[in-house]
């Protein structure tokens, strides 16, 4: 009799999953940090530098909303795969990054590639661990915004180690490459018992209009995701530079880059499993968004009073606010299935509008030049969050 293979622990699929999740900023995080080379070598405005952030975004939201159906055709493993040798070509193709249109051609298909990758991650958790979506949530979001810190925070020091930034920024596609590797030694443990398109053959195709266009909790969670991305990218794209611009030398601002997003590994880590056991939730979640708008102001118009203090508590309430909203995409669905169209639908509306953030950060600069204009609108968008709290109840189901 021929042994069948047990299904795969699940603690080993989510060190897989945080290995996938680490690579899905490290390519967005890397090259703000050394914006004022790329400027330098390119002569491009800040409008220009905004769409080189803005564009993989962009492309987040559109694809977003083809994951269901991708995933559906080829299955999870082979599409989160794909995910990873697009974000590891992408990344590779920075060593051209000095040839005309090369960075924005590595932006588009970066963006297609953790489209592809983070679309899935919530449906996989709803799946594994139903009963510790805050838990599983808060662990995958923290090797996200870790894999954003080693980013911000080892540019500059890879530029000047390895003798260029284009080598630095094509450095990044290394752990790209070691993910894509271990996930398929992980997935190939489990696949001939829960193989993905086995699975998914079953399911009737997801189409557009499949999504819960209708449900009100599902829009008030996309316009909650939504403000704080606007806030996440803009900061992500220009919070090295406005310290720069503002007599602070390049690597130490790369150094403020990296930690403002090493610490919202603390609050990923952290928050989804404290607010999943608090019983005021909704006090929570208003109390980090309160700290946030404070943050966001204090940058603006004092940034050499407590700076590392400000930045540090900026990125861990940031991250608890998104880890937050992410882990609300497991728990309001009925099944994995549902968990899929409903993230397909916020992410999708999210970073289709999130990508204009960076973008239009760098045209009021060109226009202004003026930091605390630009953190102060910021701050605006924290205090329109606030708006979608009330929603964002316990007991929710969307289908």
């Amino acid at each position: 009799m021929t042994d069948v293979p047990s299904r795969r622990p699940r603690w080993l699929v989510l060190v897989a999953l945080s290995l996938v999740a680490m690579n899905l900023r490290m390519a967005l995080a890397s090259l703000p940090a050394v914006e004022s080379d790329i400027a330098e070598a390119t002569g491009w405005s800040g409008a220009v530098i905004g769409s080189l952030t803005m564009l993989p975004v962009l492309c987040m939201g559109a694809f977003a909303l083809i994951v269901p159906r991708v995933a559906g055709r080829i299955g999870r493993r082979q599409t989160v795969g794909l995910a990873l040798a697009l974000i590891t070509a992408a990344l590779a193709m920075r060593l051209a990054g000095a040839v005309p249109g090369m960075l924005h051609l590595s932006a588009l298909v970066v963006g297609i590639g953790i489209a592809l990758a983070a679309g899935l991650v919530p449906s996989v958790v709803r799946e594994q661990l139903p009963s510790r979506v805050g838990l599983a949530t808060g662990l995958w979001t923290a090797a996200m915004m870790s894999g954003a810190a080693l980013g911000g925070a080892l540019t500059v020091p890879l530029a000047l180690a390895l003798g260029s930034w284009q080598r630095a920024l094509a450095f990044w596609a290394l752990p790209a490459a070691l993910a894509l590797v271990v996930w398929y030694l992980v997935e190939e443990k489990g696949h001939q018992v829960d193989d993905d398109r086995e699975v998914t053959a079953t399911r009737p195709p997801v189409h557009i209009r499949d999504l819960p266009w209708r449900s009100k909790p599902a829009w008030a969670l996309t316009a909650y995701l939504l403000c704080n991305s606007i806030i996440f990218y803009t900061a992500l794209a220009w919070l090295a530079t406005s310290y720069t611009d503002r007599n602070t030398e390049q690597a130490q601002a790369g150094l403020l880059l990296g930690l403002f997003t090493a610490t919202q590994v603390a609050g990923a880590l952290v928050m989804p499993a404290v607010a999943e056991r608090v019983p005021a939730r909704r006090t929570v979640y208003a109390i980090t968004l309160g700290l946030v708008v404070l943050c966001l102001l204090a940058i603006g118009w004092v940034p050499d009073a407590l700076t590392p203090a400000v930045v540090s508590l900026f990125g861990v309430t940031l991250g608890a606010g998104f880890a937050m909203g992410l882990a609300l995409l497991s728990e309001w669905a009925v099944d994995p299935s549902a968990s899929a169209r409903l993230t397909a639908m916020a992410f999708s509306i999210t970073y289709l509008t999130a990508s204009l953030g960076p973008l239009m950060a760098g045209g009021l600069m060109d226009v202004y030049a003026s930091w605390p204009l630009t953190f102060t609108l910021l701050a605006l968008v924290g205090v329109a969050q606030f708006a979608t709290i009330p929603a964002l109840r316990r007991g929710v189901r969307i289908e």
